[in-house]
């Protein structure tokens, strides 16, 4: 078997690829060989046909208040009569220590499979809450908000921009996005495609939220959200004040948000089957790439001293011991040292926890790969519960 970047002249057969294995026309195939800049892995038989392929893009995220450099996974697919062979194992392992070298600190992808990805170190990380509220018993309170639809000759790239800085500068794991990610907002045509885009501004022209959404398929009579984003409490009930008009014609909305409980409280009605809410399965699997670099990055709470072994199959130079000193919330050296760990980590679970997908007491009881070595407060002070979303699929 033979791995190895593909060469711009097979953007055509990893399109192909990409076509049989998910069962798409060619045209949905997402790479364009005049504008892709992605890396593209493939896996080779003997006889030199391509049998596995994915895609690494790049992106910069928000991570505990710093900027951090992530490869996003994608398009993972093998030949139906390359399957089981080794393919997409044989990419991960030449890619994985490619993104160690070139600088990346992270790695996310959705999974088709959690306990398939976790064998190469990624672990569930983002989770959402699935809203579905019934529109004949919204009863928003007063904002004061206006709409504003977007069109081509009323743009709204850069009041959805706004918006959107408000979580990437919130939540980890938010893509940091650049001007030319709202290209779409600035092309909306709502008469042609039937996808209205909606942003809320309050009386001195700030945006508070936005969203974009469409009729169900088939003459549903509910509203699905593509995006659904808002900067604080105002901006929630001017969504539902936005919706709450289209009840004569609509019977429910549904979007997404972040899972944080204290949510629930922006709704005054639950009973009656007002709203529908539950905890949508892990939105991505995330995957540190270099240890020593997060841990330099990372924001801690108050000061102390913590030493950490990490198991890390895929890239060696994760293993090994790393004793992290922090002052006031943040790293003053992270050093590799000898001796004892306070705990002992797989990269999966460090992943997760250094994430923030939940606090070090919930985690001692329920993570795999995980071992106590030495009871120390420190590791609570290391790992505990963040604010996590991401919006972007690749």
């Amino acid at each position: 078997m033979i791995v190895r970047k593909t060469l711009p002249e097979e953007a055509r057969r990893v399109n192909e690829l990409f076509a049989i294995c998910f069962e798409q026309p060619y045209s949905n195939c997402p790479i364009d060989p005049e504008t892709d800049d992605a890396a593209h892995w493939a896996a080779f038989d003997e006889d030199g046909q391509m049998m596995s392929t994915f895609t690494i893009s790049d992106y910069h995220i928000r991570f505990d208040g710093k900027v951090c450099t992530m490869g996003g996974v994608g398009g993972v697919a093998t030949l139906p009569q390359y399957r089981r062979r080794g393919g997409i194992r044989a990419c991960f392992q030449a890619a994985l220590p490619e993104l160690y070298g070139t600088g990346y600190d992270f790695s996310f992808l959705y999974p088709f499979s959690t306990a398939y990805y976790r064998k190469f170190g990624y672990a569930c990380c983002v989770q959402k809450y699935g809203w579905e509220v019934d529109l004949t018993q919204l009863a928003p309170p007063e904002t004061g908000l206006r709409f504003c639809l977007a069109e081509k000759h009323r743009p709204m790239a850069g009041a959805i921009r706004a918006v959107d800085a408000v979580w990437e500068d919130h939540f980890n794991m938010m893509v940091r996005h650049k001007p030319s990610d709202y290209a779409w907002a600035d092309q909306a045509d709502p008469a042609v495609s039937q996808e209205f885009t909606y942003v809320c501004f309050d009386s001195r022209g700030t945006p508070r939220a936005y969203t974009t959404f469409r009729a169900a398929d088939g003459g549903g009579r509910d509203l699905l959200c593509s995006r659904f984003c808002f900067t604080d409490k105002e901006g929630f009930a001017g969504l539902m004040a936005l919706f709450q008009a289209f009840a004569s014609d609509h019977a429910h909305v549904r979007f997404q948000t972040p899972a944080i409980p204290a949510l629930q409280y922006l709704l005054g009605e639950w009973s009656l089957g007002a709203v529908k809410w539950n905890l949508l399965a892990s939105s991505g699997m995330v995957r540190v790439i270099n240890v020593q670099s997060v841990l330099e990055k990372a924001q801690y709470r108050g000061s102390g001293r913590v030493t950490l072994e990490i198991q890390d199959p895929q890239i060696p130079e994760n293993n090994g011991l790393f004793t992290v000193c922090f002052r006031d919330g943040q790293a003053a050296s992270v050093t590799r040292c000898q001796g004892e760990a306070d705990a002992v980590m797989t990269v999966s679970t460090f992943s997760a926890l250094i994430a923030g997908v939940c606090g070090f007491e919930e985690a001692r009881y329920t993570f795999p790969g995980l071992e106590i070595r030495q009871e120390t407060e420190a590791l609570s002070q290391v790992f505990y519960r963040k604010p996590l979303m991401i919006t972007d699929y690749f």
